[in-house]
């Protein structure tokens, strides 16, 4: 696999010292005037920003509230991030790639009239963004989230059928994070390994953490019950595919978190190109 490193401006240092071919740059919403110095041999992946101002992007929001945009402001911010995108990649070698969360979070269960409705929404959000010049990629969800030091629920984009679905309907492929993968497949009693099989074909970059529970992400490797043994032979198959490490504060300490995960996923097996 490629390896990819996650950044910001002041960990940039320390997460070449890892030598990775792509660097993705997690974007908060001050990013948007984000300038860096000189030219860099790594490709470009953009995590577009999940908060704008305070409030939650949602491509599929019902309706605007004060602590979620509506689905159109979200879709206007998207693009600002997929055209600040653009601009930085000149820096970059080959074409961009910008990863963004769907949304579809409430704070109280929703209605399965509500979630099939929000489920509609994602082909018609996205057939709304001009993506010439990038690589666009949604990531599927955890079936929670933490936002304003509460537990939402996600709704929408968690199992590998709509994803496929998603693929299938507009030719574009996505981001698979393992954990959120394996929270969902705890939460219903699946196997992510299952899920992984559905969707592989479909994916274009891969976050990797370990997961435990309903709603622990972000682990470090060995802390949590991905079946490392049996999804890093699976990955080995795919020479021209990327990941990125998500370990929660993985950036700390010149990436200790990240070099650690890196080193063990390695010993593990992982074949990096």
């Amino acid at each position: 696999m490629i390896l990819g490193m996650k950044t910001r401006k002041h960990d940039l240092e320390h997460m070449l010292k890892f030598n990775p071919k792509i660097l993705e740059f997690h974007f908060s919403d001050s990013d948007i005037n984000l300038e860096l110095e000189g030219s860099f041999d790594q490709k470009l992946i953009v995590h577009c920003y999940e908060y704008f101002e305070r409030k939650l992007l949602d491509i599929v929001s019902l309706k605007e509230t004060n602590q979620i945009h509506s689905k159109e402001k979200s879709l206007e911010l998207i693009q600002k991030a997929i055209d600040k995108t653009i601009e930085l990649t000149k820096q970059f070698k080959g074409t961009p790639t910008l990863i963004v969360h769907p949304g579809g979070y409430s704070l109280n269960e929703s209605t399965q009239t509500e979630i099939n409705k929000m489920k509609e929404l994602v082909v018609d959000s996205v057939d709304k963004l001009d993506l010439k010049n990038v690589n666009f990629l949604l990531e599927n969800m955890p079936p929670y989230a933490w936002f304003f030091g509460g537990r939402w629920n996600c709704n929408v984009f968690l199992n590998t059928n709509d994803l496929k679905k998603y693929s299938l309907k507009t030719d574009l492929k996505v981001c698979y994070d393992l954990c959120h993968s394996q929270l969902y497949c705890n939460k219903n009693n699946l196997s992510v390994i299952d899920e992984l099989l559905r969707i592989e074909s479909y994916v274009d970059h891969f976050h990797l953490s370990d997961a435990g529970g309903e709603d622990e992400e972000g682990l470090q490797y060995g802390e949590g019950d991905m079946p490392f043994e049996k999804i890093i032979p699976i990955l080995n198959k795919f020479e021209d595919k990327s990941f990125a490490i998500e370990v929660w504060k993985g950036h700390e300490q010149g990436g200790k978190g990240f070099g650690e995960f890196l080193d063990k996923i390695k010993q593990a097996g992982l074949i990096i190109s």
